[in-house]
């Protein structure tokens, strides 16, 4: 630490989960690395959430409360505004870090070149109870551009962000309803580079009330990346097409046939031939999903409400 600046600034952006916010907060005032800010910034939360994050007697605890609720996008970049810290984490309130977390990735940025400004780690992901339902260890490193284009790989608790990033690429897109991450580190990678620490080091709580369970937020996000970054995706078109049938898909799931038959269209413009893939998904694995449990706490979205 120099003076009195923290060399890491963590960031929670939280709204309406006053019974998750303490466990956030303990991770990152448990680390072994102890030269950190916490910056919890509450979006106009309803519920007690100002008394929990005031009940940590611990000076490196910033509370930051929103006058009206702007979304979780707004509440990083209030967060990430302040932040003292030469490096940025951003810690969502219903997941936790391993004590040794900052310590380890920090230590990683001694090794890299200066070229690497993101370096992020292994997930957990677990359910209500606490069983581990799923282990993710990161695999690549260096330029991931165009591995970013094609699909979300890294889950923002993860990585370890030097703030020159953001001051260079900006800050979240406050437009998008989902894919927040995915464009803010897609961005990142057209100016650094990625490196990873082989271990699991965050801990992600699954309980049914993400955003990835709400099609009302997911399907405008999604479809409001693709036009953002249409310019790219054209360049790759099997990227593009993937991303297009996804759309397609989606629709599907929700029931808004419409829309999903547009998206269809769209892809079958860049590549005529993924017609056969199209309808053997829609015969075979659309009913399979639409019969599953997953599918069926989807939160519906109506294109008519935008």
């Amino acid at each position: 630490m120099s003076g009195s600046c923290p060399d890491i600034s963590v960031i929670i952006p939280t709204y309406m989960r006053a019974g998750l916010l303490g466990r956030a907060i303990k991770s990152v005032l448990s680390q072994t690395y102890q030269s950190l800010e916490l910056i919890v910034v509450d979006d106009c939360s309803p519920d007690n959430t100002r008394q929990v994050a005031n009940s940590f007697d611990d000076c490196r605890v910033r509370y930051v409360r929103h006058d009206t609720n702007r979304g979780g996008s707004a509440a990083r970049n209030t967060g990430i505004k302040i932040a003292k810290g030469e490096y940025i984490c951003l810690l969502d309130d219903d997941d936790e870090y391993l004590p040794n977390k900052l310590e380890r990735q920090i230590a990683k940025f001694q090794e890299v070149t200066p070229e690497v400004a993101i370096v992020y780690a292994g997930l957990e992901v677990l359910d209500a109870n606490g069983k581990v339902l799923q282990k993710t260890l990161p695999q690549q490193r260096g330029n991931l551009y165009t591995v970013l284009l094609e699909r979300s790989m890294i889950s923002l608790p993860s990585p370890l962000i030097k703030k020159k990033c953001f001051q260079m690429v900006g800050l979240f897109d406050e437009t998008l309803t989902s894919c927040q991450d995915w464009d803010m580190l897609l961005r990142m990678s057209t100016r650094f580079e990625f490196d990873f620490l082989p271990e699991i080091l965050v801990r992600v709580h699954f309980h049914g009330d993400q955003i990835s369970e709400d099609f009302s937020a997911m399907i405008p996000g999604r479809a409001r990346m693709i036009e953002k970054h249409m310019g790219e995706f054209r360049k790759y078109p099997d990227i593009l097409v993937t991303h297009l049938k996804r759309m397609g898909k989606m629709h599907c799931l929700n029931g808004t046939w419409k829309e999903a038959v547009y998206w269809f269209k769209k892809a079958l413009a860049v590549n005529i031939f993924e017609i056969v893939n199209i309808l053997a998904w829609c015969v075979i694995e659309l009913p399979r999903i639409s019969l599953s449990t997953r599918a069926k706490t989807f939160k519906k979205y109506h294109p008519e409400d935008e």
